[in-house]
């Protein structure tokens, strides 16, 4: 054991461990149980004994590690692809990283095995004390239950640290980064009433807490945009999704010794069991109206072999692949199989105030980021093709001039709102053009009080042109919603050549 490491730590608030006494079966074994690897918590026996025997006598394939057995191979042979893991034995602290005496706690913490320590660092583990950094090999939202360690739920033996909630952060999250709830507790027998509960029917951690005879956990802190929940007087704390709950004996998988060995061997780079979520395809409807619903043809995948746990995609406007995002909502996805895909058909409010105009959409699959993945960098995607928001869509239909004698300009034009909306005042620019060339040189301009949905409107005025100027040589054109006062769908159609005849 690594001696520039201090654990050995216990709550002694009526409380024992769970703790659990065999050899690593190499046979069906998925909730995996380890008991106080160092052999000096007594009272934790029991508990973990009843625990084990429970499980079993239901049905349940167990793996139980204790006192020697408990190595930090073991243990991290026994994690992978466990359906539940309920860990009962001390909590590990570095010396120096805390008084004893209800003071700051530092982490790193760590797991105790008979023969070294399973450090927390970040999200990640580290086995001993210059191993590898890891993911926990732990399938999605699956709980891991830690009973009476110390600094799980931010107390030391009979003093509570003076920074319990980034201490239980700290603990947690080298499960809770990996997608695993966490349930810890210093009550003596709340690990197996739990299990009890969970048994006779209990629906998730939520039901099984707003009954808990130990103290209902209902206090909420917000710690690196992370929520733990503690109970009043801090012997309970929860890290997660209060929806998950305890598989069924027909849920777990059998236990894959080989796979298991294989992995501990390996870099371990990656989780096996963490999913790989995308957005395969997304289609934008044609047209929408701000303030309206459109429905959003989507496809959400998961590349590699590992389940997703639930998570939200949400659905945004966005004017090109640089521009803000300009939320519409989200859709609620509960699980997606390795290797499979779900198709949806989104319904979506356009915002009210957005501008009229053509937009992308994109889809951000796991947008709250609440499912951890092998790869987060590949879950957005923008449609190929973009949705017209309906406004206003003002063209000059028609457009032609009449001289008379050699400055006088009689301009006839025919203005369309070609969208949903009506347009609010809007100007007219005139110009004459150079046959030959591409110079307009504006001669004038009208201003129009605005102008109904799908409404045309005609108008002729005059213009004096400049001196000099042959008309013959010239086109009239018109640009319309000049000022771009009137938001607008498409705005490259507001320009509008024509000729000039002489009287």
């Amino acid at each position: 054991m690594n001696q520039k490491k201090l654990l050995k730590i216990f709550l002694v608030l009526a409380v024992s461990l769970t703790v659990m006494c065999s050899y690593m079966p190499y046979s069906d074994a998925h909730i995996l149980i380890i008991g106080d690897s160092l052999g000096d918590i007594p009272t934790a026996d029991s508990e973990a004994i009843s625990i084990g025997n429970l499980l079993k006598s239901n049905g349940y394939p167990v793996v139980e590690l204790l006192g020697s057995n408990a190595t930090t191979k073991n243990i991290l042979e026994g994690m992978y692809g466990a359906d539940a893991i309920i860990y009962a034995g001390h909590g590990g602290y570095e010396t120096g990283n805390y008084n004893m005496d209800g003071g700051v706690a530092t982490p790193p913490y760590a797991l105790v095995g008979s023969n070294d320590f399973i450090w927390g660092v970040g999200n990640k583990m580290e086995e001993g004390w210059s191993g590898q950094l890891f993911t926990a090999p732990v399938k999605q939202n699956i709980p891991v239950i830690i009973l009476q360690a110390c600094f799980s739920t931010g107390w030391v033996e009979n003093n509570q640290v003076s920074n319990p909630i980034p201490t239980i952060y700290n603990f947690a999250r080298m499960f809770n980064g990996a997608g695993a709830n966490y349930y810890a507790t210093a009550y003596n027998g709340a690990g197996l009433d739990m299990i009890k509960e969970f048994l006779d029917g209990a629906k998730n951690f939520g039901t099984i807490n707003a009954g808990s005879p130990y103290g209902t956990i209902y206090q909420a802190n917000t710690y690196d945009n992370v929520t733990i929940w503690r109970n009043p007087n801090g012997y309970s704390a929860f890290v997660g999704n209060w929806l998950g709950t305890f598989p069924t004996a027909a849920q777990c998988t059998p236990y894959n010794a080989s796979a298991a060995e294989a992995w501990y061997d390996s870099s371990r780079s990656t989780n096996p069991y963490q999913s790989d979520l995308t957005v395969s395809e997304i289609t934008a409807p044609a047209n929408g109206l701000s303030g309206g619903i459109i429905y959003v043809s989507n496809t959400i995948s998961n590349i590699v072999n590992a389940s997703s746990s639930s998570f939200y995609v949400n659905y945004y406007l966005k004017k090109n692949s640089t521009s803000p995002d300009i939320y519409m909502g989200q859709s609620f996805i509960t699980s997606i199989a390795g290797l499979t895909s779900q198709h949806l058909n989104t319904k979506l409010t356009v915002p009210t105030n957005v501008n009229p105009g053509s937009y992308y959409i994109l889809a951000y699959a796991d947008a709250e980021q609440t499912d951890p993945e092998t790869n987060e960098n590949n879950n957005e995607k923008l449609s190929s093709t973009k949705i017209n928001i309906n406004g206003a869509d003002l063209v000059i239909t028609n457009i032609s001039a009449t001289l008379k004698g050699t400055r006088t300009l009689i301009v006839s034009n025919t203005i369309k709102n070609n969208g949903e909306i009506a347009a609010s005042t809007y100007n007219v620019h005139y110009y004459i053009r150079k046959k030959g060339t591409t110079t307009n040189k504006l001669v004038g301009q009208y201003i129009y009080s605005g102008l109904g949905a799908n409404a045309t409107k005609q108008q002729s005025l005059t213009i004096t042109l400049p001196t000099g100027i042959v008309a013959s040589e010239y086109y009239v054109a018109a640009y319309v919603n000049a000022n771009k006062t009137v938001p607008e769908t498409n705005t490259n159609n507001n320009y509008n050549l024509g000729t000039i005849k002489k009287a």
